[in-house]
C-alpha cells in the first residue's frame, strides 16, 4: 500500500499529509464528508454515532472547504461547523470513532467544488490506510445526510470480502418527514427521475446501470488509487467517478441506506439541492426520458454478443439509431475491439469499456432529441413500469420506483 501511495501522489494531483497521528490498529471504515456552508451537521454526526457498532473502529474526516475570497457570512457558517462538530467530539462521540478535520478554505474559484473538497478526503483516507499497510474501505457521505442503523456494519460485511473493489449504498428521500409540501412534491419527483433511468438501463440491458449519488459511494483504497482518484468536477463528480470504476471493478450494492436531504441548496451547479432551488422557483411536474428511449438501447445492447463472431448491420437498427452509431462509428470499433480479442469474454469486456455511462447518456440524449421526447415524470414511470412488466412479468423491478409512483395515485 505504500508503494501505490508513492505512486499515486506522484502521479496525481495531491495534497501534502494532514494528521500525522497514527490510525488505530483496528479501523474498519474510514468516512469522508465534504462540508460547505453547512449549518448544521450534527444531524449527521448523530445518526453515525447511533449505528450499530462495527467491529472495526471508524474514522470520520470531514472537509471544511471553501474557495479563495469567500464572503465572510459564508466562512461564519464553516466555522460554526467546525463549532458544531468540536463540540460533538467532546460530549457526544462514541468511543470507537475518531473525528478528522480539513479545513481548506481558499481553493482556487476555478476548480473549488463539490468535487475537489470529496478528493482532499478521499486522498487523506487513502494515506491513511497506506499508514497501516490495510486495503480498506473508504466510505462517502455527505454533510446533510443521516444513515440507517446498519449503515457501518453492512459495509464492513461487504468490504470484508476482499474481492469487492467498489459499492454503493441504498437510498431514500425522507419525503414524508418534509413539512415543505412543495419540496415534498420536488425530491419525490427528482428521486423518480433517477430511479427511472437505473430501471431503464437495467431492463434494456445495460451492465453498469447503477445508482451513482455522491453521498453513498464507497470504494476499496486500491481501486480508488488505481483509478486515479476522485476527479475535481464541481459537480456529477459521483456519475464521473463511479463510472470510470464500474468496467474495471468488482461492483455490490450495500444493504443499508443513506437519507439525502430534501431541501434547496445553491452550492452546486447541478444535483439534488439545484434541482429542489430550481422546483421551487418554477413549480410544474418534472420530466424524465420517454420509456421507448430504452426500449431502442435494449434492441442494441441484445444485439451485441452477436457481433463478435458476425459484422454490425447498422442498417438493421432503427433510422433514429443508425444516426447516432454513425456518429460514433460503432462498426469501424467493433472490428478494432474483435481484433483485440482472443475470446468472447475479452471482446464483450472491451466493448463493455468503450461503451461506458457516459456514451450511454449521450446516447439517451439523442433518441430524446431526435425522437422522444421528454414525458412528465410519473407518466413516464407508469409506462415504464408496464414497458417492463408486458415485455418479462418475472423482471425485478425497484419496489421504491413503485412505492413513489404511488405517492401520486
Amino acid at each position: 500500500m505504500k508503494e501505490l501511495l508513492k505512486t499515486y501522489t506522484h502521479r496525481f494531483q495531491v495534497k501534502a499529509p494532514y494528521f500525522s497521528s497514527h490510525p488505530r490498529r483496528e479501523l474498519g471504515l474510514i468516512i469522508a464528508i465534504p462540508s460547505f456552508k453547512e449549518p448544521d451537521i450534527l444531524p449527521t454526526l448523530r445518526s453515525l454515532a447511533s449505528c450499530d457498532r462495527p467491529k472495526g473502529s471508524v474514522e470520520l474526516i470531514i472537509t471544511i472547504n471553501a474557495s479563495d475570497g469567500s464572503e465572510p457570512a459564508l466562512l461564519e457558517a464553516n466555522e460554526n461547523t467546525f463549532q458544531q462538530i468540536n463540540s460533538w467530539r467532546i460530549t457526544e462521540k462514541p468511543d470507537f470513532m475518531e473525528v478528522l478535520v480539513i479545513r481548506e478554505e481558499h481553493l482556487p474559484k476555478k476548480h473549488a467544488g463539490a468535487g475537489w473538497a470529496r478528493k482532499i478526503g478521499m486522498d487523506e483516507a487513502f494515506r491513511r490506510w497506506a499508514m497501516l499497510e490495510k486495503d480498506g474501505p473508504i466510505l462517502c457521505l455527505d454533510a446533510d445526510c443521516t444513515v440507517s442503523k446498519n449503515y457501518l456494519t453492512a459495509a464492513e460485511a461487504v468490504f470484508n470480502d476482499p474481492d469487492i473493489d467498489l459499492g454503493h449504498f441504498e437510498f431514500e428521500h425522507l419525503h414524508e418527514n418534509e413539512q415543505d409540501e412543495s419540496l415534498k412534491k420536488g425530491i419525490v419527483q427528482y428521486e423518480l427521475h433517477l430511479r427511472c433511468y437505473v430501471q431503464g438501463l437495467q431492463w434494456a440491458g445495460y451492465p453498469f446501470a447503477v445508482h451513482t449519488v455522491g453521498s453513498c459511494m464507497a470504494v476499496r483504497a486500491s481501486a480508488y488509487a488505481r483509478a486515479g482518484g476522485m476527479n475535481r468536477r464541481k459537480a456529477g463528480e459521483d456519475f464521473y467517478f463511479m463510472h470510470k470504476l464500474l468496467p474495471v471493478s468488482n461492483f455490490r450494492y450495500l444493504g443499508a441506506i443513506v437519507y439525502p436531504s430534501c431541501r434547496v441548496s445553491d452550492r452546486v451547479p447541478f444535483g439534488t439541492g439545484r434541482a429542489q432551488l430550481e422546483w421551487k422557483a418554477n413549480e410544474g411536474e418534472r420530466l424524465s426520458y420517454d420509456p421507448r428511449v430504452y426500449k431502442l438501447l435494449k434492441i442494441l445492447f441484445d444485439k451485441v454478443p452477436e457481433w463478435y463472431e458476425n459484422e454490425v448491420d447498422v442498417k438493421g437498427f432503427p433510422e433514429v439509431m443508425q444516426l447516432f452509431l454513425d456518429i460514433i462509428k460503432l462498426p469501424g470499433e467493433v472490428e478494432k475491439m474483435k481484433a483485440q480479442s482472443r475470446s468472447r469474454v475479452v471482446f464483450m469486456r472491451r466493448f463493455w469499456q468503450w461503451m461506458d455511462g457516459f456514451m450511454v447518456l449521450k446516447f439517451t440524449h439523442f433518441l430524446r432529441d431526435q425522437a422522444f421526447p421528454n414525458l412528465p415524470v410519473f407518466l413516464a414511470a407508469r409506462d415504464l413500469l408496464d414497458q417492463i412488466l408486458a415485455s418479462d412479468p418475472c423482471f425485478s423491478v425497484d419496489s421504491r420506483l413503485v412505492k413513489l409512483v404511488s405517492c401520486q395515485e
